[in-house]
């Protein structure tokens, strides 16, 4: 579409809103069908028995309830697992295809990239609203009304208002006045390749046998570090100097409406960003100090103790879920 329009035809606020919404089309009908072949596949593996537990535990972590619930009546299912760990392994695609056609414009920079290079950002960074758009459908559809697989609450919070609304709001409006910033194609790209490094590499860390092969907890503990590496880099280091310098040109430009609607942004964006950090110290922390277990308990143990490693944590959110659980119990009871 770029290359036939051309980019000042592209970069009109109409032709961004229906590339997005056509990304959205395009993403729902790939993503669906990948889905479906990669949740088939897993059947079949010899290791989805053991990547099954800690994707269950990362479940948890997002709000679906350890017991029978009203909504859940018989947990967390093989079948729910299988369905997340194969729309996770899905979404790599989306990420890493709307990173890579933005990358000429982190290189060269805005000036010095060719009308091509340029609508090639735009696309990739439409593509990534269009992806946002279609999950935040599919996670709220999931969340609010009678589904197969459901979603808890907790899940469509963090996934939706944290993290796609930072795509859908703020994207467009970048791309209209102020695509040529360094900060914007840097955190662009930036966040959309650590989360393909991340979670593809959490993705093989969840097969890992770490109780019976002494290599593969020395891999665990690798795959660890490296994600917790990916994550301070790109969520911290480059991350907060890029916010803190746009908010600053914003300032110095007197755009005191686009400032405070990227601060309210960038502050969703920074939760959303310290939550990983957690999470991959949380990781690091729980898995160094094991040594290869010899017996069967010490087997046990370590298996449970990085099976609860695996995943994000949310402090507050873990508070909204006592109380419909003791509910539920209750009622249950009676």
């Amino acid at each position: 579409m770029a290359f036939i329009i051309g980019y000042e035809e592209l970069s009109t606020l109409p032709a961004m809103c229906v590339t997005a919404l056509g990304m959205s089309i395009g993403w729902g009908l790939f993503l669906d069908s990948a889905k479906h072949k990669i949740y088939h596949a897993l059947s079949k593996t010899t290791w989805w028995k053991r990547a099954m537990e800690p994707m269950k535990s990362m479940m948890v972590n997002f709000g679906y309830p350890r017991e029978p619930t009203d909504k859940f009546p018989n947990g967390i299912t093989e079948s729910m697992a299988r369905d997340s760990y194969a729309y996770l392994v899905a979404i790599l695609f989306a990420h890493f295809f709307s990173a890579v056609p933005m990358i000429p414009v982190l290189m060269n920079g805005w000036e010095d990239s060719t009308d091509v290079q340029r609508s090639l950002f735009l696309l990739g960074s439409l593509s990534d609203v269009g992806f946002s758009i279609y999950d935040s459908c599919n996670i709220t559809i999931r969340t609010f009304f009678k589904h197969n697989m459901p979603t808890p609450l907790d899940y469509w919070f963090v996934m939706v208002p944290l993290h796609h609304t930072t795509s859908m709001l703020l994207s467009i409006p970048m791309n209209l006045y102020h695509v040529h910033r360094v900060e914007y194609h840097q955190t662009a790209v930036s966040l959309l390749m650590a989360a393909v490094l991340c979670y593809s590499a959490g993705c093989y860390k969840f097969s890992l046998d770490v109780a019976y092969k002494k290599r593969d907890l020395q891999l665990y503990k690798a795959i660890a570090l490296y994600q917790l590496g990916v994550i301070l880099y790109t969520r911290v280091y480059l991350w907060f100097p890029a916010a803190k310098s746009f908010r600053h040109y914003l300032r110095e430009q007197n755009d005191m409406l686009f400032f405070y609607g990227a601060s309210i942004m960038i502050g969703v964006l920074s939760l959303f960003n310290l939550i990983l950090v957690v999470d991959g110290l949380k990781a690091v922390i729980k898995s160094f100090p094991k040594k290869f277990p010899e017996t069967k308990s010490e087997k046990e143990n370590t298996t449970k103790t990085l099976r609860r490693a695996s995943g994000a944590d949310f402090p507050p959110l873990d508070m909204t879920r006592i109380a419909p659980h003791k509910h539920e119990k209750s009622a249950k009871a009676a």
